[in-house]
């Protein structure tokens, strides 16, 4: 059965062995790891995790490729195929009481979108190793003050460690992508720092960067009273009202949480 890619769908497919290869190798898959991937395509990672895991669970949208998977890997004792939105998935159903590490070339458009849909599993999570295009693994792996750090940066790093991998150029895939995309790999932190709430840490980062280029405190005054109430508590935190958004680090943020 061969398929076309779906442009739709944002659908390019890993082909040959070389980078399933890496991908496997970064992603530190063992005998008796349960993988979940996330949009399997045409196998070529799966045929490798099945070699590799106690079993493996591939999450696809496509109807078309869940045949095509089921052609290529029929009835395969290790290998579970859910045609399902991974956007829209409860997590228990799909892994049960076990412990996973997520693997997924993600589609550009939504690749955002799955990560965040992966924070309510960390407690479950062993690692997410994922491929995403460069410019948004640039904003996951952004350090405070550098260009791309922003707010989904400091989301991420609240409830991550990330980890930098490789690049994979248009070529890997058919069609070729107009990108270059990359490998990185997400470990839930087990203690992450202390906050508030999840609300009204999220909702002080959405003020924080609302005005990137403006001072920290011009942009956290708004929403927090008096200017005076806002450098208290940035005084408390170690942060200068004077900063911008993208110079404060997780823990500072964190921290702003707690005071305002």
């Amino acid at each position: 059965m061969q398929i076309r890619p779906k442009k739709s769908l944002g659908q390019h497919f890993l082909v040959g062995q070389h980078y399933p290869r890496r991908i496997l190798k970064y992603a530190e898959i063992h005998a008796q790891d349960h993988v979940v991937e996330i949009g399997p395509g045409t196998g070529e990672l799966t045929s490798l995790l099945l070699q590799t895991a106690r079993k493996v669970t591939a999450v696809e949208f496509d109807r078309d490729m869940i045949r095509l998977l089921l052609e290529r890997f029929p009835h395969h004792p290790r290998l579970r195929l859910l045609q399902a939105n991974i956007l829209r998935i409860e997590w228990g159903d799909i892994i049960g009481e076990d412990t996973v590490k997520l693997v997924g070339n993600l589609p550009y458009n939504i690749s955002t979108r799955i990560i965040l849909k992966t924070i309510p599993l960390r407690g479950r999570l062993q690692s997410f190793t994922l491929m995403a295009q460069r410019e948004v693994a640039r904003r996951i792996l952004a350090e405070p003050g550098e260009h791309d750090y922003g707010y989904f940066s400091v989301v991420v790093g609240y409830y991550f460690k990330t980890r930098a991998g490789f690049d994979v150029p248009p070529g890997a895939f058919v069609p070729p992508p107009k990108v270059v995309s990359h490998v990185l790999q997400l470990i839930p932190r087990r203690t992450p720092p202390v906050i508030s709430s999840s609300s009204r840490f999220l909702k002080l980062l959405k003020h924080a960067f609302e005005h990137p280029r403006k001072t920290i405190a011009n942009n956290l005054r708004r929403e927090y009273g008096s200017l005076e109430h806002c450098r208290v508590a940035m005084e408390g935190c170690g942060v200068c009202p004077d900063q911008r958004p993208h110079q404060l680090t997780v823990e500072q943020y964190a921290c702003l949480s707690r005071m305002l």
